[in-house]
């Protein structure tokens, strides 16, 4: 089954031009899509709903989807036709009969008001006027008051959609009368899996570690992971390798990484503050450093216990740590992750982070003494 995509112009950043266009294609987000679908095939759907989650794992594309599956000329259906003239301008985000509404630059309560006036007629074709309030917590108190009775009371044609990153912001006057889903952020392998299938089709290469470091980058969102290979595709004009991602994302290479950790765990401070002091003179973030570290140090903990934990791994940076990860034991390992992750508060809070990031090095270096 090929998977449908929106490629309505010549050129858009992988975002835009990857953008599920079927609730099937929507990553990461069975549970969503389950309730979803078996609303619209049971004729349960609800008047409101409140979609919150990580930034860019696909809250406003379901919100768009839904608003298809709604008025699709075969619909409501869980499968809309992505063909029909109702569809196409949803994907084009031309329609008349669904707002798309920015609640950051539309916040105060005449803007409210404006659209509870539209809201009075019925759509001008499709069944229902959906509108869209992405980033709802941003609304300000008396804009929230005016919402209630609409969101209470909409008429038969008015479905609500919000979208937020910050659910706690929400009054819960708002919240209990929304049905609420939550958008989980994505696994590291379910996204590099999805960047090596893009590579595939766009055509550009990388190289086999490249796409495991942007999803470890970009913390469970999509967007984000599709926006850095942009990013890299551009800075790289070719081949997007090592040390393209260590350039763009002040990520250090993986095998430098590796070299610290075998330091560290070997108790030669002198060769980690070398390696420490090398990669802060490159310009690289004593922050993201320690994060790699623990990484290190997580991903060889996997696999002492079992390999099967650590999937993204290519061959050869498992073949780089396998070795170290079975001489220490998943013990000590558990020891000196859990070392190290103590120091985060002291990295998070210091004045000087380089600092900060020597004495966690030190610390780590003693683990075997260390209570």
């Amino acid at each position: 089954m090929e998977i449908r995509y929106d490629t309505a112009v010549s050129y858009q950043v992988l975002a835009r031009s990857w953008r599920p266009q079927r609730f099937a294609d929507l990553l990461g987000q069975d549970a969503v899509v389950q309730t979803l679908s078996n609303a619209l095939s049971s004729d349960g759907l609800g008047h409101a709903y409140l979609f919150s989650g990580l930034r860019g794992v696909g809250k406003t594309t379901a919100a768009r989807l839904l608003a298809k599956a709604v008025n699709c000329v075969e619909g409501p259906t869980a499968e809309p036709c992505g063909e029909c003239v109702s569809c196409r301008e949803i994907t084009e985000g031309s329609s008349i009969d669904v707002v798309e509404i920015d609640a950051a630059t539309h916040t105060g309560v005449d803007q409210v008001r404006e659209l509870q006036e539209l809201l009075r007629f019925r759509p001008t074709r499709d069944r229902y006027r959906v509108v869209v309030v992405d980033e709802v917590h941003m609304l300000s108190k008396p804009a929230f008051n005016a919402l209630l009775k609409s969101i209470e009371e909409p008429p038969p044609y008015v479905l609500w959609i919000f979208a937020t990153t910050e659910r706690h912001k929400v009054p819960a006057t708002i919240l209990s009368r929304c049905q609420q889903l939550e958008f989980r952020p994505l696994s590291n392998e379910a996204i590099r899996t999805h960047l090596e299938a893009i590579a595939a089709k766009e055509g550009f290469a990388h190289s086999p570690g490249a796409a495991g470091t942007i999803a470890a980058a970009a913390q469970g969102s999509v967007r984000d992971a599709l926006s850095l290979v942009d990013q890299l595709r551009a800075f790289a004009a070719g081949e997007i390798d090592d040390r393209a991602v260590a350039e763009v994302l002040g990520v250090p290479p993986f095998e430098v990484t590796a070299h610290l950790v075998e330091a560290l765990s070997s108790g030669r401070v002198g060769d980690a503050l070398e390696v420490i002091r090398d990669e802060l003179a490159a310009g690289h973030d004593a922050a993201i450093l320690f994060a790699e570290t623990g990484r290190m140090l997580r991903a060889m903990l996997h696999l002492a216990v079992d390999p099967a934990l650590e999937p993204g791994l290519t061959a050869d940076q498992r073949s780089a740590i396998e070795a170290g990860a079975s001489s220490l034991g998943a013990d000590a390992l558990t020891r000196m992750l859990g070392l190290w992750l103590e120091q985060e508060p002291m990295l998070r809070e210091a004045a000087n982070r380089e600092l900060a990031l020597e004495v966690a090095a030190l610390r780590l270096a003693r683990w075997p003494a260390v209570r």
